[in-house]
Order: structure tokens, then C-alpha cells, then sequence
């Protein structure tokens, strides 16, 4: 690209140099030979005023001094012929050369003096002038004189060549910029792709021997070869970040998986050692037996995470939904449990409710977890409202809101973290694992939504999932 970049601007340059070179060089030749034709009229003007009597009377006068001085003068030959019988004169040049006979010719019928145009460094070495002698329609004869063009093309090739170095120098500064101007273009994409490279190679799954990457598709795409190496090392480094991605989602579910059998085998040996446990060991085999519960409770977290973030391809005809059902049903499964924690669950009913595109699955997991820890945390007395609401035909939100004891404000942001509980649980509450949102997170971003999180107005907590909007349709 840098190669095509520099002959690209190398010819912008070079054009916009000539588009100023040329008229100069054009208009510095036009004018020094307006100069010349100037001053070689004038000469003939001259002579032909001296050379009026001689063609009319024979008398000679000065003008043949003058014709020999100007000839020794500036070497121009110049000759006077009459038609009234004076003989013609002739200095430095004869009347039988074609161009002299042919300018005589021309002043006798009253033409112009010279068909001099333009001159150039490569114009004829001399110039004809002629000029009629007399006045009005009466000719008496013709001055010629072939002027020497070697002063005036020398000048012209100066000037020319002036212009010529100058031109040069100005495409080279060009040249110059040009080349500043792509490395400054050119340069971020070097330092980016070279950091994606290292950020390639600094993953654990590019170090590791015999990994199962996927091998890069191959593109046959054109371009500059900057932007196909830019492009061959995103994708590099796209293929690697997936695949360390979900190595790290299959470490964390076999490590999960790993951990269940000896759990198991430590909840067996607890239940067996109960009956021989004294009186005064009770309490702390208690908490023994509830730690063992909670870690299972924290491995079956993991693994919901782990199956949550895992990227899975679009099933017709099982991605979409209608969440006011979906909700109604979660509402009727939680109200037991939710009347034993002293909550109290409501879904805002209306028609049928507008469809998302998410599984059914998916948004039942998501407010099991909603509910459960509203159960957990909101506190006696309070209530739960789910709504359904549609935005626009392109998003339907699902919202969960309490107004039990909520959480700070400052934590509202940092609830969907991973293992982050808030500060403000009830004691005699279970602390829970801190995955429970983050799992949430995770299926609503997986079917193409998101969740916020917001104080309920006059206190507790608002969840809102928002999600797709599906066609009607397209929904079952």
C-alpha cells in the first residue's frame, strides 16, 4: 500500500507542478519573443525611413553607414531593394537565399514583417523581417533583415531551465511529504498489528503445544497487503481468544465436574460420622455440613455459568417467546416458596404480551434467579412485580422489582459480577455464591439483550431484562 500511496501522490504532485511549469515556461518564451520582434520592427521601422529617399531618389545618404554598423553591431544582415530602379543593397546576406526572396516578396505585397510566433530552444538560428518602404498603398521597395535568434533562445533555455530545477525541487519536496504522509498514515496500522500479534502469542492456548485452534480460513481478497496483514492477524487473534475462551469455560465445568466426586464423598463421610459427633462437636459439624452444601451450591453455579456463556447457534422455532407467560408460570411455581419467606408475587397482567426472541429456557433460568434471591433478600413483607412492556416493536422488557430492603447505591453496578454479594444481605439469610446475576447476565446477553439495574423508587430493587422483540409471526 505505501508503494501505491507514494505513486499515487507522487503523481498528484508531478501534475499540479506541471499544471504551474508549463504556462510559466510558456509565458516566459512569449515574452522575450515579443522582445525580439519588438526591437527587430523597430530596427526596420529605422531603416526604412532612411532608405525612403534612396528608393525614390538613388541618394544613398547614411543609410548604407548605418546598414554596416548595425551588421557589425549585432551581426544581422539586413537589405534594401527598391522599385523604382535603385539597385538593390545587400549586407551579410543575398538577395537569391529563399527565406530573403521570400520576405521581400511579402513586403512588396504589404504584408506582415515575419511569421515569428513562438520561440523556443530548438526555434531556427534566424529570423526574417521585412517591411514595406512608402507609404499608404504606395510600396517603393523592402527592408529585410535576418535577425540572429541565438540571444533570445539562449535566454529562453535559462529561463527554462530555471524553471526546469525549480519544478524538480518542488517534486521532490513532494516526493518528500509524500512519504511523511504515508508512514504517518500507515504507521498505526503497523503498531497494531504487531500488537495483536504479541497479544496472539502472549495467550496461553497460542503457547501451548498441540493446541486445538481452529486453523484460519483462508480469503482470497485483494487489498493493500498493510490491510491483509492487518486482517490475518485479527483473525489470528480472533480464532485464539475463542478458543482460550472456551478452554476456560471447560476448565471451569471439568473442574467442576472434577470437584463433585470427592464432594460427594465428603457428604458421605459426614453423614456417617454424624451419629458418633459428641454434643459439644454438634455445632461445628453443623457448619461443617452447611459449608459442604454451599460449595455444591458454588459448583452448580459454575457450571450454569459455564453452560450460560457458551455460544450456541439459533434453533427455529425454539428462540422465541411470550415473557408475560413465561413469567406467569415462574410466578405460580415461586408463590409457596415466596408466601414462606413472607414476599408476596405479582405479574401485571395484560393481553397476550408482546414475543421476544429469546428461549424459553433461557428467560425461565433468568428469573428463577431473579425470584429466588428476591425471596432470599427482599424481606418480610415485601412485594414482587413482573411486567411486560414493549418498546417500540424492537425491544420487550422484562422487568422484576421489589421494594424490600435493596441494595446500596453504589453497588448497583457491581451486583452482576462475578462472586460479588452486597453488603447490606440479612444475617440469618444464606450469603449465596455471587454468581446468580452473573449467570443472568450472561443468558440475556447470549439471546442478543441486556440487564440494568436501578433503586425501586421508595426503596428495593429493579431488575429489568431487556431482550429482541420477536415478529408474531415468527413467535410460536
Amino acid at each position: 500500500m505505501r508503494t501505491r500511496l507514494l505513486l499515487v501522490l507522487a503523481i498528484l504532485g508531478a501534475i499540479v507542478v506541471a499544471g504551474f511549469a508549463v504556462p510559466l515556461a510558456l509565458s516566459s518564451a512569449d515574452l522575450r519573443t515579443r522582445q525580439f520582434v519588438l526591437s527587430r520592427d523597430g530596427d526596420l521601422q529605422r531603416f526604412a525611413d532612411l532608405a525612403d529617399s534612396y528608393v525614390r531618389n538613388a541618394g544613398s545618404g547614411l543609410l548604407m553607414e548605418e546598414i554596416a554598423a548595425y551588421n557589425g553591431l549585432y551581426g544581422d544582415a539586413v537589405a534594401v531593394v527598391s522599385t523604382r530602379g535603385a539597385s538593390a543593397h545587400a549586407v551579410g546576406t543575398t538577395l537569391d537565399d529563399p527565406d530573403v526572396s521570400a520576405a521581400v516578396g511579402r513586403a512588396l505585397r504589404n504584408e506582415r514583417s515575419s511569421g515569428l510566433e513562438l520561440l523556443t530552444p530548438w526555434s531556427p538560428q534566424t529570423a526574417v523581417f521585412a517591411k514595406p518602404i512608402g507609404s499608404g498603398a504606395q510600396v517603393n521597395g523592402a527592408v529585410v533583415i535576418v535577425a540572429s535568434t541565438d540571444g533570445p533562445r539562449g535566454d529562453i533555455l535559462r529561463i527554462w531551465l530555471l524553471i526546469g530545477a525549480g519544478s524538480i525541487t518542488a517534486v521532490a519536496v513532494f516526493g518528500l511529504l509524500a512519504l511523511a504522509v504515508s508512514r504517518w498514515i500507515l504507521r498505526p496500522l503497523d503498531k497494531v498489528s504487531q500488537s495483536m500479534q504479541e497479544l496472539t502469542e502472549s495467550l496461553p492456548v497460542a503457547k501451548a503445544a498441540g493446541s486445538d485452534v481452529a486453523p484460519l480460513p483462508q480469503h482470497t481478497t485483494g487489498g493493500p497487503p498493510e490491510f491483509r496483514l492487518l486482517s490475518k492477524a485479527f483473525e489470528k487473534m480472533a480464532t485464539t481468544v475463542h478458543a482460550s475462551a472456551d478452554a476456560q469455560s471447560r476448565l471451569v465445568a471439568d473442574t467442576a465436574h472434577q470437584l463433585r466426586n470427592p464432594l460427594t464423598a465428603l457428604q458421605l463421610r459426614l453423614d456417617l460420622l454424624e451419629p458418633q459427633v459428641h454434643s459439644d462437636g454438634t455445632k461445628s459439624y453443623q457448619r461443617a455440613l452447611g459449608e459442604t452444601l454451599r460449595l455444591e451450591e458454588i459448583l452448580d453455579d459454575l457450571l450454569a455459568l459455564s453452560v450460560a456463556e457458551t455460544p450456541r447457534a439459533p434453533q427455529p422455532g425454539h428462540e422465541y417467546c411470550r415473557p408475560l407467560s413465561v413469567a406467569q408460570e415462574r410466578s405460580d411455581f415461586w408463590a409457596e416458596i415466596a408466601a414462606d419467606a413472607g414476599v408476596a408475587l405479582e405479574v401485571r397482567d395484560s393481553a397476550a404480551g408482546p414475543a421476544a426472541s429469546v428461549s424459553t429456557g433461557d428467560l425461565e433460568q433468568s428469573l428463577d434467579v431473579l425470584l429466588d434471591n428476591a425471596c432470599k433478600y427482599a424481606g418480610q413483607g415485601a412485594t414482587v412485580r413482573i411486567s411486560v412492556d414493549a418498546d417500540d416493536d424492537a425491544w420487550v422488557m422484562v422487568t422484576v422489582a421489589d421494594n424490600g430492603a435493596g441494595v446500596e447505591p453504589s453497588e448497583l453496578t457491581l451486583i452482576t459480577r462475578r462472586f460479588y454479594r452486597g453488603t447490606a444481605q440479612q444475617p440469618e439469610k444464606p450469603g449465596g455464591t455471587g454468581l446468580g446475576l452473573s449467570i443472568v447476565e450472561a443468558l440475556i446477553e447470549r439471546n442478543g439483550g441486556r440487564i440494568s439495574t436501578r433503586e425501586t423508587p421508595g426503596g428495593g430493587l429493579t431488575v429489568v431484562l431487556t431482550l429482541p422483540a420477536a415478529h408474531e409471526e415468527a413467535a410460536p
